[in-house]
């Protein structure tokens, strides 16, 4: 018998994993500058709700997301409640490590499901390829602005949004060779762009930067 898979499903599922690895992100930047409940509710919604917000209003798609499922926004309103219980035994290193994986994980997940939802409607591809990137970025950018901390995505010399475009990019090319259907095309671009973020930064490899002489 031939499994069917649900398009819809399937990207909600996706999107729900990047929203909790966006959430858990920007907790563990919430319990680094010792936030309280609402200011960590808050780094936490930024991270997780920002860049798909974005994405919404940019593909002019309403209600949003968040707004649709609100079980998800009492899912990041727990993890802001009850945050302390388990993460008040980590590290520092160890907490650098969650959002940096974390990170990967949204911005693999977010940046290939956001193209796929401006092509599905009809965008040329660099703008669905930009929007993409915007979505797997954003609340990255928020969050860090709302702890009061040099965005990860203006500091980090490893790529970041370079990895997001190039395999937005990727993901345009299988799904014109058609070897795979448009979800398995959606996981293989958002796995290799998570993959490739967290491969490059654990090479240590850096974008040049400018010199300002």
């Amino acid at each position: 018998m031939e499994l069917s898979l649900d398009p819809r499903l399937v990207f909600t599922t996706l999107e729900v994993i990047a929203i909790f690895a966006f959430a858990l992100s920007g907790l563990f930047v919430a319990k680094q500058h010792r936030l309280d409940a609402v200011g960590s509710f808050i780094a936490i919604f930024l991270a997780a709700f920002g860049g798909g917000t974005l994405r919404d209003i940019l593909l002019d798609q309403r209600p949003f997301y968040w707004v649709k499922n609100s079980s998800l926004l009492w899912g990041v309103l727990a993890m802001a409640l009850l945050g302390s219980l388990t993460l008040r035994l980590s590290s520092r290193l160890f907490s650098n490590r969650v959002i940096l994986v974390a990170d990967a994980i949204g911005l693999g997940i977010f940046s290939a499901t956001g193209t796929q939802m401006a092509l599905q409607l009809d965008w040329p591809a660099l703008p669905a390829v930009m929007i993409g990137v915007i979505a797997a970025t954003f609340g990255g950018l928020l969050r860090d602005i709302a702890c009061n901390e040099k965005p990860m995505l203006m500091s980090d010399p490893t790529p970041y949004a370079s990895v997001a475009f190039v395999g937005n990019w990727g993901l345009l090319l299988l799904l014109q060779l058609q070897w795979l259907d448009v979800f398995w095309s959606t996981v293989v671009a958002s796995v290799a762009i998570a993959g490739a973020r967290l491969l490059l930064a654990f090479l240590g490899v850096k974008l040049p930067q400018l010199d300002g002489h």
